[in-house]
């Protein structure tokens, strides 16, 4: 409690000060005499916006107040309205202007925060790269390190300036010692009363000092060493409803694009301090959540002229560096507010300025050894080159532009991060990969032998122009390559999660080599979206393209197998293959033949019958004499995947037949085609091996021979593919 009421203490004299400097910028000259009424109206926003975030915030101990990007454009649209009115601008009016124009700038503000809250709009924040954040962390700790010279001497710290600041190097020096000395000692002892006795300690010995060397209070601010005072009397005034009668609203309406850029500002801001404290907290929460508590504290605010704020980062931070991570932080921070508000601030000209300044500079110290030296051990030389951008931009341009530099070069970095990664996942021929289709021996012979006229490329990722080029150079040297004539290449996109407009020149450039070197291109597993890129392009016009694209690989091999069969002379449908002659190849006896075909039963199908099931407990084996049936596995529950496809002198059902740990099958047969098999029943089995042992043992072993077989070329295409992506 402690450390919390003194971190609160601490930056309600802080706060107070920004509300008054705040203040002094946006009205400056003829205007000057209202700067305490505008102070009120601030302080109005302070109370209620710390308080609001405060206690709701997910944040503990966080610090929320009106901000300082506003003030610079509301001080713009107050002079350019002077200039405009000329010496018809009533000093009353104007300031009644720049109030009304802050009021519609936090309740604009206000349901903006709540709106993307509520609509959960704020995912993008998350997209910002951590060196940008580290970075704008860094920035921030930067301009507070800068801004605490001019809250010790009251001298801007800027490379012109530097002469003037050594005729003050008292004022700076002494808190800098200061600054320093915090520093190392908060780092060195973790106690919770360690930051309260240094700050408290610091006001003691300079009063104590001036008390022994005789300078009064009111030397001590002539001389630049305390506050002077900010007035003994409540600052804050209501404003009544006849203000709405002394408003020049079409003024209101010029100046809506100052609201508007004042609204994107804060807007940007605010996304970017939360998504900053997050990584000084470290801790992951809601973005949403604060954005609408953030709305709601606005629209709260704005009832007493409050400007449009949000959470301070420096503040937030300063007291969990004090080990005061209570909500009693945001809470004596409003209190302190809502004090000078009323009753006034003279106190404050007690606290020396460097106690003020020194603090400020603790946390920019901080912030810099955080994000700057650490990230230098931490980060890689191209992240950190990152954060060193955005420090010099925003030290010789803007803290804005600054960000905004950080997140281009970021994204430039990432581009070119992503270019070198392949977006092969690995690169098969005909040879390696085959379609699901079972095949007599001398169609499998066939297809080894030509099998390196398919190419066939596994990709992945997103797909975009530097990758799709990177792609084609791969194709093109694969191809020139290849000891084969290349006669077809199959393009899988069932890993490629989008690719975009620009990358379709690639593939463009692909297709064009295909038509050069007489290749037909074929596309898999082709995503609806991506699907109508290509189509805008026309891509599968001409004749280098197979039209349409492939359900899957196996399809598309399976179209490529066929090819090449037909080319050396195969028909890949076998229409039909007796029994007889499938007995032939299981039994060396006519007798054992006509014994086995006894127990056989003949069984007829029809396009979409199913021969079995997943589903069900019969256990059969089928010898398919004519048509076509697809084995068939069910991936989700409607949704079906050919393991492979079987036609005329093929057994089905054999895995099925065998296996006796669980009853269900464990894939289904779908007929392709209409035709007719012959079944051997389970029972019928049984009955086999009692009267015929022989006839059984002579097929158990040309089944086990069979599955053998098929395990083989399972396994040998598993292995390919495990090589292949090593």
């Amino acid at each position: 409690m402690l450390a919390s009421v003194t971190a609160g203490l601490v930056a309600g004299v802080l706060a107070v000060t920004f509300m008054f400097s705040y203040s002094a910028v946006i009205f400056t000259g003829d205007l000057a005499s209202f700067v305490p009424r505008a102070t009120g109206q601030m302080l109005f926003g302070a109370v209620v916006i710390s308080l609001v975030v405060g206690l709701f915030s997910q944040f503990r101990g966080v610090v929320a107040l009106p901000q300082d990007n506003p003030t610079a454009i509301i001080a713009v649209m107050i002079a350019t309205l002077t200039q405009t009115l000329g010496e018809q601008a009533n000093p009353e009016t104007l300031f009644l202007q720049a109030t009304i124009v802050m009021i519609l700038s936090s309740v604009a503000g206000g349901l903006i925060f709540f709106a993307i809250g509520h609509w959960k709009l704020t995912s993008l924040a998350q997209y910002v790269p951590y060196p940008v954040i580290a970075g704008f962390l860094a920035g921030t700790g930067w301009l507070l390190f800068k801004g605490s010279f001019s809250v010790m001497a009251g001298v801007a710290f800027e490379f012109g300036s530097i002469p003037s600041l050594f005729e003050v190097t008292s004022l700076w020096l002494t808190g800098t010692v200061f600054a320093v000395i915090v520093l190392v000692v908060s780092q060195r002892f973790t106690h919770a009363i360690v930051m309260p006795a240094l700050i408290i300690g610091a006001v003691g010995i300079f009063h104590l000092i001036l008390a022994l060397t005789g300078t009064t209070l009111q030397t001590a601010i002539y001389d630049g060493w305390l506050l002077e005072p900010f007035g003994a009397e409540g600052l804050w005034q209501p404003l009544g409803f006849e203000v709405m009668t002394k408003i020049d609203w079409s003024a209101i309406v010029g100046d809506m694009t100052g609201i508007a850029t004042i609204l994107v500002i804060a807007l940007i801001s605010v996304l970017l301090n939360l998504t900053a404290l997050e990584s000084a907290f470290g801790q992951d929460i809601d973005i949403n959540a604060e954005m609408r508590t953030a709305g709601i504290a606005n629209l709260l605010a704005a009832s007493g002229g409050g400007l449009i704020g949000y959470h301070y980062v420096s503040l937030s931070t300063l007291g969990r560096r004090m080990k005061g991570d209570s909500r009693l932080v945001g809470i004596v921070v409003a209190a302190f507010c809502l004090i000078a508000m009323t009753v006034g601030a003279n106190a404050l000209s007690y606290f020396p300025k460097f106690v003020l300044g020194g603090l400020v500079m603790f946390i920019g110290l901080g912030f810099l050894k955080d994000w700057v030296v650490q990230s230098w051990l931490k980060l890689s030389r191209g992240d950190f080159a990152v954060i060193i951008a955005i420090l010099v931009v925003i030290e010789t341009i803007g803290f804005l532009e600054g960000v905004a530099a950080g997140i281009m070069i970021a994204a430039v970095m990432f581009i070119v991060n992503y270019s070198r990664i392949d977006v092969v996942q690995y690169v098969l021929t005909g040879k390696e990969i085959h379609s699901n289709i079972e095949r007599p021996k001398e169609q499998k012979a066939v297809l080894i032998h030509e099998g390196g006229r398919v190419l066939f490329f596994k990709l992945h990722g997103f797909i975009f122009f530097a990758t799709s080029n990177n792609l084609f150079d791969k194709i093109d040297q694969t191809i020139n390559d290849s000891e084969t004539q290349i006669s077809f290449l199959i393009l899988d996109f069932q890993y490629v999660s989008g690719i975009d407009t620009s990358a379709i020149h690639g593939f463009v450039n692909i297709k064009q080599k295909a038509l050069e070197a007489g290749i037909q291109l074929g596309l898999s597993h082709v995503h609806p979206d991506i699907d109508k890129l290509f189509n805008a392009e026309n891509f599968a016009d001409g004749d280098a393209v197979i039209d349409p694209a492939f359900e899957n690989v196996d399809h598309a091999l399976e179209w490529c197998e066929d090819f090449i069969l037909r080319d050396s002379g195969y028909d890949p449908k076998i229409g039909i293959q007796p029994l007889s002659e499938k007995l032939s190849s299981i039994f060396a006896t006519n007798e054992h033949r006509v014994r086995f075909a006894s127990y056989l039963t003949s069984v007829e199908f029809s396009v979409g019958d199913y021969l079995y099931h997943v589903h069900n407990q019969t256990r059969q084996i089928f010898l398919i004499e004519i048509g076509e049936l697809n084995v068939l596995s069910e991936v989700d529950e409607g949704q079906e995947f050919r393991l492979r496809s079987v036609g005329a002198g093929s057994m089905v059902g054999v895995a099925n037949f065998f296996r006796h740990t669980q009853p269900d099958a464990i894939d289904t047969v779908r007929a392709k085609t209409d035709g007719s098999a012959f079944a051997l029943s389970e029972k019928d089995f049984e009955k086999m091996k009692i009267e015929n042992p022989a006839i059984a043992m002579a097929f158990q072993t040309h089944v086990l021979a069979f599955m053998a077989d098929r395990f083989a070329e399972s396994q040998r295409a598993l292995e390919v593919i495990f090589r292949t992506e090593k």
